[in-house]
């Protein structure tokens, strides 16, 4: 059963802007340190920093909280695996808010162009919550 869905858009430029004006107070906020390394290893680094901040954006709509006073950036975690699927890595608030509404898989998907990046985010349960 579908708990929640999330979609977002993020603009590549938007984000490239936020890392030349900003790069380590928005990195330091928005991102892991795992992130960070993965994102500056490739690259067109800005590309995957807004897949990953857009992935992040569809978590937090697809749990219905938003991002803010219940959760944090950091808290969820983008992290491929070795065939480079991508998947989410909860903490803190997200990981308990999740366990209490009992979700049982999250399936995400990111794709970016030249100018976007977007991510769906699914999260699955077995209850009728």
């Amino acid at each position: 059963m579908i708990f929640g869905i999330g979609i977002d858009l993020t603009e590549i430029d938007r984000i490239k802007n936020e890392l030349k004006e900003h790069k380590d107070r928005f990195c330091k906020m928005v991102f892991t340190e795992k992130e960070i390394k993965y994102c500056e290893s490739k690259k067109n680094s800005a590309e995957n920093y807004a897949a990953r901040f857009a992935a992040k954006e569809a978590f937090f709509k697809a749990i219905g909280t938003g991002w803010g006073a219940k959760l944090k950036w950091k808290d969820v975690e983008v992290k491929n695996d070795e065939l480079g699927k991508p998947g989410i890595i909860l903490k803190n608030k997200a990981r308990k808010i999740i366990e209490k509404n009992e979700v049982t898989n999250i399936q995400l998907s990111i794709s970016h162009s030249k100018n976007y990046a977007t991510a769906v985010v699914v999260l699955e349960t077995n209850s009728n919550n």
